[in-house]
């Protein structure tokens, strides 16, 4: 995911790095052609074409464009930065949900809780199987793990 934000905000920062330097007169060009080029023209007679057709100037055009490329370019290094420094890596319920579907579905199981006795030995042994349940209710372990690691224990 984060390599993908940050190439998003790589191509939306050179884009509006283009749209800097380009746009103002890729703007006069537009304008020239919607005008018909003549506007030089009228202006000398004192006729402004633009007001005349209630828009802006191309100048005025033109910082606008320059203005929201600027704003494009933030937005852009803004993206990559959170690319940059985002959390890298799946969250566990992400990578407990893939390996699940790609695994065999197991047979759910019910475990129940171990009684702690007083003995120190069995309290130990007790406490560990404890904390294997834990896990496995978190998810960080699966019903086919738990059973090796008890019959480990238990040995």
């Amino acid at each position: 995911m984060n390599g993908k934000v940050l190439a998003i905000g790589l191509v939306i920062f050179i884009s509006s790095v283009f749209g800097y330097i380009d746009g103002p007169s890729a703007v006069n060009q537009m304008m020239n052609t919607f005008t018909g080029g003549n506007s030089s023209n009228l202006r000398g007679a004192g006729i402004d074409v633009y007001s005349m057709m209630g828009i802006p100037r191309p100048e005025e055009l033109a910082k606008m464009t320059q203005y929201s490329s600027l704003a494009l370019m933030l937005a852009g290094l803004g993206a990559m930065i959170f690319g940059m420094m985002g959390k890298k890596g799946k969250p566990k319920e992400v990578i407990a949900a893939e390996q699940g579907s790609k695994a065999k579905l197991e047979p759910e199981m019910e475990i129940e809780r171990q009684e702690i006795t007083v003995d120190n030995e069995t309290k130990t042994n007790n406490r560990t199987l404890e904390i294997l349940q834990e896990r496995l209710a978190r998810g960080e372990i699966t019903s086919k793990e738990y059973l090796n690691l008890k019959r480990i224990l238990d040995k």
